[in-house]
């Protein structure tokens, strides 16, 4: 009887151990398979987040006009710095570890299609704008060598900025009037997930050939410069180069960061 109830007894608990261990392992595969999904989720939502803010562009920098902070050559502190054309063409000649640099000017115009007008913000840019900006043409195409050469009317609608000017009608190919001159749009920018960004997100603009901007608006000068380095980790370098041709051209300190942010 002794024995019997042993036996009975060794086999309850090595049936509690089992259901122990059992438990125990389902535990563990539980906590991997949630660390592991945990892991999955934030990979993903950091990529999309990086995504978002990449988008901005492709290793670029913006340069804005300040004022300075010291004096330098006879300057006195606190003289407005504002770019020129020719500054633009001074670090594309002087520059060599700037892969690409483009003039950029930005105004609000009225878009008038039939009789409806709305309000869109206009960049007026040059060719490797559009590389060194992500702009990813969706429909259409990219601007040409040609289109600022002859100094073409074309124009290029963000997604959502398209989606308000035509209220989802075909749009390549049409003519829409900008500031009382009739443009072609010849490209639609797939649309873009961004969250760094300056003069408002790419998908709310149209872009047309800085030249043409020029003409259209008759002013002569950027009011941005955009430019990208052959490499990431030259960024600083680049930076202090083009600091020192602007600041040359403008009678500042290149030490002084308030010539321009």
């Amino acid at each position: 009887m002794f024995l019997k109830e042993l036996i009975s007894q060794s086999w309850q608990a090595l049936r509690r151990n089992q259901l122990r261990s059992v438990l125990t392992m389902l535990g563990i595969v539980w906590g991997l398979a949630s660390v592991v999904i945990l892991l999955a989720y934030g990979q993903g939502l950091g990529g999309s987040v990086l995504h978002a803010f990449m988008n901005m562009g492709n290793n670029v920098i913006v340069l804005w006009p300040g004022q300075t902070s010291l004096q330098a050559g006879g300057q006195r502190a606190g003289k407005p710095v504002t770019y020129e054309y020719e500054d633009v063409e001074a670090i594309r000649d002087e520059v060599p570890i700037v892969r690409a640099v483009s003039a950029e000017l930005d105004r609000d115009f009225g878009f008038k299609v039939g009789t409806r007008v709305v309000s869109v913000q206009v960049r007026g840019v040059e060719m490797p704008y559009g590389q060194m900006r992500r702009l990813d043409i969706d429909d259409g195409r990219y601007f040409n060598e040609s289109d600022f050469v002859e100094h073409r009317r074309v124009v290029i609608l963000g997604h959502d900025a398209n989606k308000k000017v035509f209220q989802g009608a075909p749009s390549i190919g049409q003519n829409v009037s900008i500031g009382g001159l009739d443009f072609e749009v010849i490209g639609v920018l797939r649309n873009k997930i961004q969250d760094s960004m300056y003069m408002g997100p790419d998908n709310s603009n149209g872009f047309i050939p800085f030249q043409v901007f020029r003409d259209l608006k008759n002013i002569r000068d950027p009011d941005m410069i955009i430019f990208q380095p052959t490499a990431p980790e030259l960024n600083k370098k680049a930076l202090a180069a083009v600091r020192e041709v602007v600041a040359r051209r403008h009678h500042f300190d290149p030490k002084d960061e308030k010539g321009h942010d």
